[in-house]
């Protein structure tokens, strides 16, 4: 039992017990003040304060609870967001709350003169007052400014049609107010801090999310409807802790389970209905184009470097399932269209997974990875091994994991990079993550710290042989660094 716990329970038990005992029997049996006075005051000062401790921790847990419901529901937020840029194209988020027609204009960041761009309609309610606006025909490499009617203004950089080097980001999870601090705003989000200072001393062309952007059920969920979902949204993007570098720089997203709720494996039924439209609106809308009309995951090109990503909760089966042919984390359609992306692409494979692809990590949860999915695991790793070279990213276990998956003739290797949470909890004392199985092999393991994200320079200048740098940040502090190289030799 934890003696922190019981020890003011304690004193309030034997303090209130002494009080009871004490004063009717001075009051009415034996009034020797010198004996019984301060036995008495004593105790009332140990009932007391015990008791106002207790009371302030009840009151901290319901302002860590319900501060943000009662206080911060984001009607009002107005805000801008930059979203999927590549040589001659870009996506802007605008919410625009009081505005029934938005329009933007944009400009060449050293010309005066502005290009009328979309005009879009937010009817009051519809879309919760979220627009995205493709910006097209633009320049390579250049930088641009934007403004709208609605008073948002913003900028971003078009890349080159084939860059050479380049980086990016990638971490998952965010929860405002975590760590409780009840001097801060509710709405704080030390990680968004952590990445926006490295982001204004590094290069970064974009930041990949891998899910859990909003914990609808954590700390409480407050509600199972689609406005309460869009209220989630609102909050995280209401967060003070947003800079301007950070809604200047291009963001994906995918979803995992915590935008539905915890562990979600119900393929597309009720709640999923309610839960997935706010992400439509705030994320989807402005990522690559579905690789299918209605899907979610997609794919895109960045220089030498292809990216696949993943719908991890959509399509899968139950994890409770025996693991065998019947049972999909990807759904068969997405598993095809991956393992077509593998056998065609003629460049750097990223393959991203809103959960673990190593079995390493433990316990109860594990299913919900892809240590649950066995079977189609393995399936995958055979047409990774045949390209060589593939990459994995994910997210989701608020810890990070660099992991090797060799293939049996050793001759070919996948590597895994998994980071998280960008601002949530870490389980301080369970150490889940394992090597037993020598298909997963542990090259690295890092549990602590509050906020998590990594950083991939890609470098694909030399002809033969190509270099992935990764950069591990907790924190804000440099922690751990590795380079992956992809030898070209045997294209």
């Amino acid at each position: 039992m934890d003696f922190a716990i019981t020890w003011p329970a304690s004193v309030l038990a034997i303090s209130n017990l002494t009080l009871r005992i004490a004063a009717p029997y001075f009051v009415r049996w034996l009034p020797l003040g010198p004996r019984f006075t301060p036995l008495i005051y004593t105790s009332s000062v140990l009932y007391f304060t015990t008791f106002i401790v207790n009371l302030l921790c009840l009151l901290v847990t319901v302002d860590f609870v319900y501060r943000n419901h009662v206080f911060y529901n984001g009607n009002e937020l107005s805000f801008s967001r930059v979203g999927y840029v590549d040589s001659s194209s870009a996506r802007v988020v605008i919410r625009a709350p009081l505005t029934l027609t938005v329009q933007i204009e944009y400009r060449l960041e050293n010309i005066a003169q502005w290009t009328p761009g979309q005009v879009l309609s937010s009817l009051p309610g519809n879309h919760d007052n979220v627009l995205t606006f493709a910006l097209t025909s633009l320049e390579e490499n250049a930088s641009y400014v934007y403004r709208t009617n609605a008073s948002h203004i913003g900028s971003f950089r078009t890349s080159l049609r084939n860059p050479k080097r380049w980086s990016m980001v990638t971490t998952s999870c965010i929860k405002p107010f975590y760590p409780y601090n009840p001097f801060d705003h509710s709405l704080r989000i030390p990680g968004l801090e952590y990445l926006s200072r490295f982001v204004s001393l590094h290069n970064v062309d974009f930041v990949l999310f891998l899910g859990d952007f909003i914990y609808i059920d954590l700390p409480h969920r407050f509600g199972w409807t689609t406005g309460d979902y869009y209220e989630a949204y609102r909050q995280v993007y209401s967060s003070p802790s947003w800079s301007s570098e950070l809604f200047d720089l291009p963001w994906l997203h995918i979803y995992d389970d915590h935008e539905i709720t915890n562990d979600w494996s119900g393929n597309e039924t009720g709640l999923y209905q309610d839960a997935i439209k706010p992400y439509l609106d705030y994320q989807q809308a402005a990522n690559p184009p579905p690789l299918r009309k209605g899907a979610t995951y997609y794919s895109f090109t960045r220089g030498d470097v292809s990216f696949f990503v993943t719908d991890t909760r959509r399509y899968r089966s139950s994890s409770a399932m025996d693991d065998g042919p019947g049972k999909t984390m990807l759904g068969e359609t997405q598993r095809r269209d991956l393992e077509s992306w593998l056998e065609t692409e003629n460049v750097w494979k990223v393959i991203v997974s809103g959960v673990p692809f190593t079995r390493n990590w433990r316990g109860p949860e594990a299913n919900d990875s892809w240590a649950g999915y066995l079977w189609e695991r393995q399936l995958l790793l055979e047409k990774m091994w045949k390209t060589d070279g593939v990459v994995i990213l994910s997210g989701d276990r608020h810890e990070h994991a660099t992991t090797l998956f060799p293939s049996p003739d050793g001759k070919s290797k996948v590597i895994e990079f998994s980071t998280s949470p960008l601002s949530q909890f870490y389980q301080p004392f369970e150490r889940r993550y394992q090597q037993i199985e020598n298909t997963d092999v542990a090259l690295y393991s890092h549990p602590y710290g509050i906020s998590k994200f990594g950083s991939l320079t890609f470098d694909t200048s030399s002809p033969d042989i190509w270099t992935l740098g990764f950069e591990l940040v907790i924190n804000g502090m440099d922690v751990w660094n590795y380079n992956w190289t992809l030898s070209r030799t045997r294209q």
